[in-house]
């Protein structure tokens, strides 16, 4: 079969890309797990006894069972966020070794359920810290250790079977973005994406890789890369938290407006205008309680109409952006992955949001990816951005599960 599509390819004169494990391994519904839940600096992490033992920590909580009953669900891929900074910390070594052990134990531990997975070097932004992703990107010895670093995590997985496992290599680099939002300027990113990319795939010829652009893997970050400097057994992801205002309502770790806001509805076209003045007058009293002297009340009631302006179909444009992108590239959609999405489920006084507004927020996203022939990972089994009803259970609520086109 395969060879009679390949002749009617050549005489209707359209090229034909030969199947890849990346083909293969086809991600559809993924779920994060998550990065930490003991959030410690990289200092603690290493010097505290035992807490290394378990890397990371999630696998004190999700049992062999739980993960287990994901499959069932309508799930079909796990990604794996593997936080690089203790490794490079360490530096090589047996220490190193062990944790490197212990993330092909994880990814093993998955595929025995039945799923399939992305091992995912997780760097997040360390403030105060050499070991986040503003460093690695930044400082070229740094970034050296990861590529070398990454080269033996692929060495590591080069005996798993690659229909079934991956491994991204730098999750969300933070540089370029200036250059990329003036369309203009000496650009980072690719030489060190391709330097990421050669040292995976010279130790690991037929694993699957998950590459992403600059600038926080975003759309932005995606549209201007080059994708012919790469091999065709790749797969392209991409992160989409738009409407940010609302996925990141009373997210206190970022600089933003949407820091301040809280209870915000996820249809803008149910704002009118007197709840979205009392809703930019909370924020603004949030602002002065925060100290966040840049949050004016004019900075905010714009953030506000800005919102308003957008609309819920708003949600899909990122999508449709990335799809058009392959499109230009020759890069069938299903080499695509919404890598992740998903939104606070509540502020850090323990007041949770509106879960059907959630729920909707979800399946317009989940939706508009699927629609466009595109695989998707939500953001995150527990925490903050927990899609688990309880943490502890770790079992999703009914309209979430729906929400997301599964069934529990």
């Amino acid at each position: 079969m395969r060879h009679a599509l390949a002749i009617w390819a050549l005489l209707l004169g359209s090229p034909v890309q030969a199947e890849t494990s990346a083909d293969r391994f086809a991600p559809r519904h993924g779920l994060n797990f998550e990065i930490w839940t003991d959030w410690l600096t990289t200092e603690q992490m290493v010097t505290t006894p035992g807490f290394l033992d378990q890397y990371p920590d999630w696998r004190h909580n999700a049992s062999p069972e739980g993960i287990a009953a994901l499959a069932p669900m309508g799930f079909d891929f796990v990604r794996l966020p593997m936080d690089p900074a203790p490794l490079l910390r360490l530096g090589p070594g047996p220490r190193q070794d062990a944790l490197i052990a212990q993330i092909v134990e994880g990814a093993a531990l998955v595929q025995s359920t039945g799923l399939k997975v992305i091992v995912d070097m997780h760097s997040i932004p360390r403030a105060g810290e050499s070991w986040g992703t503003d460093s690695i990107v930044s400082d070229a010895a740094l970034f050296a250790a990861l590529v070398a670093l990454v080269g033996k995590v692929a060495t590591a997985l080069n005996g798993m079977d690659p229909d079934r496992t991956a491994l991204e290599v730098l999750n969300e680099p933070t540089g370029d973005c200036d250059a990329i939002a003036q369309g203009a300027g000496p650009m980072t990113w690719p030489d060190q994406l391709t330097r990421l990319y050669r040292a995976a795939r010279s130790a690991a010829p037929d694993l699957p890789l998950i590459l992403s652009g600059a600038c926080w893997g975003g759309v932005p970050g995606l549209t201007v890369v080059d994708p012919a400097r790469f091999d065709a057994n790749v797969l392209w992801s991409f992160h989409s938290y738009d409407p940010f205002l609302f996925t990141h309502q009373a997210a206190l770790w970022s600089a933003g407006p949407n820091a301040h806001f809280s209870g915000l509805p996820y249809s803008p076209e149910t704002i009118d205008d007197a709840l979205a003045a009392r809703l930019v007058a909370e924020a603004v009293a949030r602002a002065v309680a925060a100290g966040a002297t840049d949050m004016t009340p004019e900075v905010l009631a714009k953030a506000m109409a800005d919102y308003r302006r957008a609309g819920r179909d708003a949600v899909g444009a990122e999508v449709a952006e990335a799809a058009a992108w392959a499109d230009r590239h020759g890069i069938p959609q299903g080499r695509l992955i919404l890598g992740e999405f998903g939104a606070m489920r509540g502020d850090f006084q323990g007041v949770r949001f509106n879960t059907s507004a959630r729920d909707a927020f979800l399946e317009d996203k989940r939706r508009a990816a699927e629609t466009a022939g595109i695989g998707w990972a939500v953001w995150v089994w527990t925490g903050s951005f927990g899609v688990a009803e309880d943490d502890a259970r770790r079992a999703l609520a009914p309209g979430t599960c729906a929400a997301l086109g599964l069934t529990c």
